[in-house]
């Protein structure tokens, strides 16, 4: 597991990282927290960077039911609550 980034300050929280998990995949953690504010990624890719899932809550899919949240799976963008780290590594283990 790598670190990419990390920042801890009263106004702000900010962790990035990589990790290696079976069959040659990659999970990418972003979680940004501000006071009024929070963004999450989880991304989990193929080490020749196709895509296998992705949770986050960029709000750019109105049209999605559970707007901002969402998840990107076989090049669709599907309803998604907003998911934890233990709901992300369930449903990978399901998947790889």
């Amino acid at each position: 597991m790598d670190v990419l980034e990390l920042i801890d300050e009263e106004s702000v929280q900010l962790i990035k990282i990589k990790a290696a998990i079976k069959n040659n995949c990659f999970l990418y953690i972003t979680e940004l927290h501000t006071k009024n504010h929070q963004k999450y990624s989880y991304h989990c890719q193929k080490d020749n960077g196709e895509l296998i899932v992705r949770w986050d809550n960029k709000p750019h899919w109105k049209n999605v039911n559970t707007y901002p949240h969402h998840k990107h799976e076989n090049d669709q963008v599907l309803p998604s609550h907003r998911v934890t780290i233990s709901d992300v590594l369930d449903e990978i283990k399901k998947k790889i």
